[in-house]
């Protein structure tokens, strides 16, 4: 069976779906080649993601279709129906045969780039759908053949039918499809990338050689998406600067930051340590023809009323620092530059881990009123420390001595040195995970005769384990 044919092929009088030895019979000399849907997949892939230099917003129409939301692109290219030309033209130049339309609506597209003879939707999309073949509405079988019963051919005798009549399932998908061509009816599109909520594209009249040039396209390009980020009133964290190659490929060039940025300069900064790295790698012999700049993350910025005098503003700010780890993570890598951060966990040694610097919890999501928490700098009111400025960790096992056996120590044998005890606090008892058989831990803060002061436990409790075990976890100033 003929999965296709060319354009040589069907003027001979083969069709689609005909039979190979039907074929043979017609053009003898036929030249049939075993098909390859996996291949013809990745080369429409391959062709979707070139078409990302026209719109970010591209989508797969399987087998051998591209929808293209061009919506607010078409001025770069001196109108819709220029772009829509320049798209077809240098297609047909690399090899590749194809049919294009513009529609305000999917269905309509794909309607006229398969049946229509007008590559643009007239003023009434009703009168330029009208002569269509009911074919064109991209109905399945059994709701054409209903069609075709009913001797309804064409778009505009469909129009004229009564709707009562389309009870059955098939006439129903039948006028589905006709509603959304005529955008009665939405259709929903998944597209290749999910499309960025904030996005800028600029095409140049010349190719793109030097680092130099490809900065300055990059700096209109940042002063566009901070003009939209200002009117949704957010700041951007993740951003994906696409160049794209005369030779078709296409170049990623990804920052983030620490925290959401809404000027062009602070932006700038992360590029130009991208691009000053990835010179070397970009391999722009052809040429970049075209640029866009996709938001990927950006964050709403809540206003607050400012003071007169910030006090809090030191030469370490808050705004000094997130610029440093930006700048670190661009050089670095943003698995390189790590924060420390909470867990819930009950074990002491659990608590803390790493995390990349760059992923701070958004303000609107912590619980802290978007502040960052601080350490505490004062000493409790009774003055006395409950944890140890200095935790192990892995705890240290110790050899105790101790008047009963569930009490504190009178001495323990620490490192090859023995310590007696002067006066020990407690216990703080942490329960283990249940679900990992962890068993119960009694904290104790203790303090020698030379003054030096631990924070020891009992793991295990007298009566449920027959030798507990004592460890040192941290020391005290």
């Amino acid at each position: 069976m003929l999965k296709g044919v060319d354009a040589r092929a069907s003027s001979l009088g083969l069709k689609l779906a005909m039979s190979l030895a039907d074929a043979r019979a017609i053009q003898p000399n036929l030249a049939a080649l075993e098909a390859e849907p996996g291949e013809d997949a990745r080369a429409l892939d391959a062709i979707a993601a070139w078409c990302e230099r026209f719109t970010p917003v591209v989508v797969i129409d399987a087998p051998d279709g591209l929808f293209l939301d061009i919506s607010g692109c078409g001025h770069l290219f001196g109108g819709e129906e220029k772009l829509r030309a320049q798209i077809s033209m240098r297609l047909t130049a690399q090899g590749f045969a194809n049919r294009a339309a513009l529609a305000p609506t999917p269905a309509a597209a794909w309607a006229l780039a398969r049946y229509g003879k007008a590559p643009v939707v007239s003023a009434d999309i009703v009168q330029t759908l009208a002569p269509l073949p009911v074919e064109a509405l991209r109905l399945d079988e059994e709701a054409a053949s209903l069609l075709c019963r009913v001797g309804l051919k064409t778009v505009g005798q469909l129009l004229s039918a009564p709707r009562s009549s389309f009870t059955a399932r098939a006439g129903e998908q039948a006028m589905l499809r006709l509603d959304q061509a005529l955008g009665r009816a939405p259709e929903a599109l998944t597209p290749r990338r999910p499309p960025p909520p904030v996005f800028a594209l600029r095409r140049f009249l010349e190719p793109l050689f030097s680092v130099d040039t490809i900065l300055e396209a990059t700096n209109t390009l940042c002063a566009d998406v901070i003009e939209k980020l200002d009117l949704r009133g957010a700041g951007a964290r993740r951003a994906h600067l696409h160049l794209f190659g005369v030779d078709g490929r296409d170049r990623v060039i990804e920052i983030g930051a620490s925290r959401r940025e809404r000027e062009a300069k602070a932006l700038m900064r992360l590029f130009t340590e991208k691009l000053s790295r990835a010179a070397e790698n970009l391999d722009a012999e052809f040429g970049i023809e075209a640029a866009r700049l996709d938001i990927i993350q950006l964050e709403r910025i809540e206003t607050a009323a400012r003071t007169l005098v910030a006090v809090e503003e030191a030469d370490a700010s808050a705004e000094k620092i997130s610029a440093l780890v930006d700048v670190l993570s661009a050089r670095l890598g943003p698995q390189r530059v790590l924060r420390p951060k909470l867990l819930d966990a009950h074990m002491p040694e659990r608590a803390v881990a790493w995390r990349s610097a760059l992923n701070v919890p958004p303000a609107s999501s912590r619980q802290d009123g978007g502040k960052m928490p601080a350490l505490q700098t004062t000493p409790p009111h009774d003055g006395v420390m409950r944890r140890p400025l200095s935790i192990f960790a892995r705890p240290q096992p110790i050899e105790t001595l101790a008047t009963v056996p569930d009490g504190p120590p009178i001495r323990f044998r620490w490192r090859r040195v023995l310590r007696e005890v002067a006066r020990a606090e407690g216990p703080e008892r942490i329960s283990g995970d249940w679900l990992g058989g962890e068993p119960t831990r009694d904290y104790y803060r203790v303090e020698d005769k030379n003054g030096r002061r631990y924070w020891l436990y009992r793991e295990g409790l007298y009566g449920e384990t027959q030798a507990p075990r004592w460890f040192v976890h941290g020391l005290f100033a």
